[in-house]
């Protein structure tokens, strides 16, 4: 699909008053607003590039390479959810009030077209059915992904402070524990390539505030990259070793130790293909804390 889009752009420079450095600084300002208009122009006219397609105009029906791929959504009143296998629609307008999606760019206020299947007669939106947009998506993958790389380097607030993401703070604590941390990654490893595994939780604070467990299990190479195997939400250690399992190459014993914390329930993980090992920071870190238990004074237990 070749589709041509024109925008204006009007300035003005006052001769004599104005230097390379304003130029290219006013420019980065009119970046992201520029590339938003860009963004609706070309999601406006592959609207009407897929409506026109989908449309039934004076009994001419387009061929149906033409519409691969376009026009699928549920059946009307079908409990079960199935799709319906009808393509031609007719077009029922606008919906009253634009969708608002957040993009690396900022806010889009997007007109939804609405149509109706000529076959079920259920009323949807060929362009979020064309884009495989949910229908309460509000962010593109692009904003998410922006937003979890920065947030490993720095906390939420330093985020906001320090990026051009125009998000606020719940929506960033909202991206991360609603990313997709519950699927698995399927490409299968190799212990010979590891010089040791790790696994480990934490609790999570989760949507609505809800509690929950945050469970990891990372390698690291032998050339000393650490390489993730695998993050889990609520998710019990035998369900974790089973899918970890799944992904490696062979299952005789590779002699890697298995790093952990004493965290019940890791007293076993992976036995069958790796040495298990207690941390040696948590060694110390955790006599201190049972010797406090048993009575001993700081000066006492310390040393």
């Amino acid at each position: 699909m070749e589709q041509e889009i024109h925008i204006t752009l009007w300035f003005h420079l006052a001769t004599g008053k104005v230097n390379l450095n304003e130029i290219v600084f006013r420019l980065q300002e009119l970046k992201n607003p520029l590339m938003l208009q860009v963004l609706g122009k070309i999601l406006q006219s592959y609207d009407d590039l897929v409506a026109e397609r989908l449309s039934h105009h004076g009994g001419v029906i387009p061929p149906s390479k033409r519409r691969k791929g376009l026009g699928r959504h549920v059946r009307k009143a079908d409990p079960e959810g199935r799709y319906c296998h009808g393509r031609r629609i007719k077009k029922r307008g606008y919906r009253s009030h634009p969708r608002r999606f957040s993009t690396v760019f900022g806010n889009l206020d997007l007109p939804i077209r609405v149509a109706q299947c000529c076959v079920c007669g259920a009323r949807y939106s060929p362009l979020l059915s064309a884009l495989e947009v949910s229908p309460y998506v509000r962010k593109e993958a692009n904003l998410e992904q922006q937003v979890i790389e920065a947030v490993i380097d720095t906390n939420y607030r330093r985020l906001i402070e320090g990026h051009s993401i125009d998000i606020s703070l719940g929506g960033i604590h909202n991206v991360v524990v609603g990313s997709d941390i519950d699927r698995y990654d399927e490409v299968p490893i190799d212990l010979d390539d590891f010089s040791a595994i790790m696994a480990d939780g934490t609790g999570v604070k989760q949507q609505k505030g809800k509690k929950g467990e945050l469970r990891a299990v990372i390698g690291v190479t032998t050339d000393g990259e650490v390489e993730p195997l695998g993050t889990f939400i609520n998710t019990q250690w035998d369900h974790i070793e089973a899918v970890i399992k799944e992904r490696i190459k062979h299952t005789k014993v590779s002699g890697i130790p298995f790093i952990y914390d004493g965290e019940p329930g890791l007293d076993d993980f992976l036995s069958e293909v790796t040495q298990a090992q207690r941390c040696t920071w948590h060694g110390p870190r955790g006599l201190y804390h049972s010797l406090w238990e048993d009575g001993l004074k700081k000066k006492d237990s310390q040393p």
